[in-house]
């Protein structure tokens, strides 16, 4: 990626900098394009572009007030991720759905930061996730990728009591588990006497919600039924109170950091 690069490693130091990001040209025939909530890109080709079931009308809700970023080589998508702007909770740009085909994704992202820097008047902060296994992370921290790394966490999944019970696989059937109602389109916050927590549907037809925040310990069963998931998965420091370690690592990246408050937490209709 572009860790390594020079501009990058200056931002990645404490205050990070108001230096303009060198302006890679793209070659003949590539195209970079940033579309408004995707107004004006063909959201059918995108979706299956990046793996998602998320219908038409679903990822118009999800992605807006955000930008897609793509990259095109000769009229054909090669490379997109999604940039929500900073919020009142957030106060860095959110980038997402990174999906790409071999040896764009670098050329997607000097694309990236240059277009943010002119978006915000030469002052930004850019965070993400990154999801690894720990020989990936021991790939990544030698290669000098986790530079922008401002905390490192754990994923942890929830599955149904069934699944534990007697079910080998989270893809075969059990007959003691029915959604209730049809799929949630954006992330929903469930409540109880014991807690609460906002969930996203994973929109990848596999029944996983994505908990984006929880407080106490709020009846994950139920919330499973009502959003119809079979499992659960949710990152953090440390395992919520029936949560499993699920194998990986996740990264939280800020690059460009420009002090003040800063937040590990955040609710996001992320697409995939």
């Amino acid at each position: 990626m572009i860790w390594d690069e020079p501009w990058t490693i200056v931002a990645c130091q404490p205050g990070g900098t108001t230096i303009p990001p060198p302006r890679t040209p793209l070659e003949t025939g590539q195209r970079f394009t940033c579309f408004s909530g995707g107004k004006g890109l063909d959201l059918q080709v995108w979706a299956d572009f990046v793996g998602t079931t998320w219908l038409v009308e679903e990822l118009a809700q999800r992605l807006e007030g955000a930008w897609v970023a793509c990259l095109f080589n000769k009229d054909f998508l090669v490379a997109t991720c999604v940039l929500r702007p900073p919020d009142s909770h957030r106060q860095a740009w959110l980038l997402e759905t990174l999906r790409a085909k071999s040896g764009y994704g670098r050329t997607l992202i000097r694309a990236v930061i240059p277009w943010l820097f002119d978006k915000s008047d030469g002052v930004f902060s850019m965070t993400y996730t990154w999801e690894l296994s720990l020989p990936l992370l021991v790939g990544a921290y030698l290669k000098g990728w986790l530079r922008s790394a401002a905390a490192i966490q754990y994923g942890w999944v929830w599955s149904q009591p069934s699944l534990e019970e007697g079910v080998a696989c989270g893809f075969c059937p059990s007959t003691r588990w029915e959604p209730i109602g049809p799929r949630l389109t954006l992330p929903t916050l469930f409540r109880d006497g014991s807690g609460s927590a906002v969930v996203s549907d994973s929109g990848l037809g596999d029944h996983w919600g994505y908990v984006s925040i929880m407080r106490g310990t709020p009846d994950w069963s139920a919330i499973a039924a009502k959003g119809g998931w079979r499992v659960l998965w949710y990152r953090g420091s440390v395992a919520p109170e029936g949560f499993r370690w699920s194998g990986e690592i996740v990264v939280i990246g800020l690059l460009n950091y420009r002090g003040g408050p800063m937040t590990l937490e955040w609710i996001s209709s992320e697409i995939s």
